[in-house]
């Protein structure tokens, strides 16, 4: 049995995922941009205690720029966690915790159903547009941990450079269409084409950014997945662009897919991530 903690924490909730003797155990408790770091520790602390063992350790993936494992340096989605350390949320929990970004745990998740592929690239859209890669089972975190803000990546429209979260992500479409998301999937669903056009554009944006991915990494799996993909039009467009641009040997090597885990995939992927760290270190202290 699985003894690993799974945690996953947003702007509106946190939620806690273990398994059991007697099938999966999960909590979820409200975030929000009142709650202090202080409730989040020991939210996590109380869950822990509670089950019926002693975890080996706990995985915590939460949005923003995490340094390493042990820090978030910068949240804008939930400012609690601004300078959060895995080592406080360990000492409270008398467990060992590691802290991940959301994305790259999904990838974490994602990746582990891949194991015979030798790099995977998961891709995320929700408001906006992150990245990770996994290469022979290594998750690719750069310097400082801060690799995947595929969002950022500059892009030139007329001139003047955008990055891709303001042409391409589902932030942007809703702002250039003037419209909440179910008032723009109504107008989808009846053909609008004013709103097919604001979607296309944004997926053909998305399609140049896939092939920059693809010729960067050259992987063998991308997952795609999130909320934007969603929108009618939008994958088609973006297919359609990254066939246009990319190399065709590097396309013909790879599949696109959709994510298998739908449902708090970052949870998964941060038990995930610490259940590796916590191996690596004992295979270290091994030798």
């Amino acid at each position: 049995m699985n003894r690993y903690v799974g945690v996953e924490i947003d702007g509106d909730c946190m939620y806690m995922m273990a398994d059991t003797p007697s099938g999966v155990v999960e909590h979820v408790v409200a975030t929000g941009q009142a709650c202090t770091l202080e409730q989040l520790r020991r939210e996590v602390a109380d869950f822990a205690a509670k089950l019926p063992y002693k975890p080996q350790g706990i995985g915590v993936g939460v949005p923003g720029l995490v340094a390493g494992s042990g820090k978030v340096e910068l949240s804008h989605v939930l400012p609690a966690l601004n300078g959060a350390t895995a080592e406080a949320f360990a000492a409270e929990a008398s467990v060992p915790v590691a802290f991940i970004n959301d994305v790259k745990a999904a990838t974490m998740a994602e990746a582990s159903h891949y194991a015979d592929r030798d790099t995977v690239a998961v891709i995320l859209l929700d408001a906006f547009i992150a990245s990770g890669v996994v290469v022979k089972g290594e998750l690719l975190l750069g310097a400082k941990g801060w690799s995947g803000e595929l969002g950022y990546m500059v892009m030139t429209l007329d001139g003047k450079p955008k990055l891709l979260d303001t042409v391409a992500s589902g932030y942007a479409i809703l702002k250039e269409a003037n419209l909440t998301d179910e008032e723009l999937r109504t107008r989808l669903e009846t053909g609008d084409e004013g709103a097919l056009a604001f979607v296309r554009q944004a997926g053909t944006y998305f399609g140049y950014a896939l092939a920059n991915l693809l010729h960067l990494y050259n992987p063998d799996v991308m997952v795609i997945g999130g909320k934007t993909t969603t929108y009618a039009g939008y994958m088609e467009a973006a297919r359609d662009a990254l066939e246009e641009q990319a190399l065709p040997e590097l396309l013909a090597c790879c599949t696109i897919e959709r994510p298998k885990i739908t449902q708090r995939i970052i949870a998964y992927g941060a038990r995930e991530y610490i259940r590796k760290q916590l191996g690596e270190r004992a295979q270290e202290a091994s030798v």
